[in-house]
């Protein structure tokens, strides 16, 4: 396959116009789902911060357990089959 310079410049030329084109529509798309993608980002942070802080996080379920214990159930009934289910799905995926 030799190419002359002439055919190789013609053919960088075609793919770098291509990757400006492609950047370009998926800049339109991030810029377009901005919002989604910032919500989903402090998602990550706070699960993060919970997770390096699981002592406050401790105290603050404690906290709501002793000031509404059938509130704190329900919760922690809900919570207990999200588990399983994220668990379930896992599994599938894994």
């Amino acid at each position: 396959m030799n190419l002359s310079l002439g055919e190789i410049q013609r053919r960088r030329g075609e793919l770098v116009e291509r990757a400006r084109a492609e950047r370009a529509d998926i800049e339109g798309v991030l810029h377009s789902h901005g919002q989604v993608f910032w919500l989903a980002d402090r998602g990550v942070a706070m699960i993060r911060l919970a997770v390096a802080n699981k002592e406050l996080l401790l105290v603050a379920a404690v906290a709501f357990a002793v000031v509404q214990p059938r509130r704190a159930l329900r919760w922690a009934i809900r919570v207990w089959g999200l588990f399983r289910l994220v668990s379930k799905i896992s599994r599938a995926v894994a």
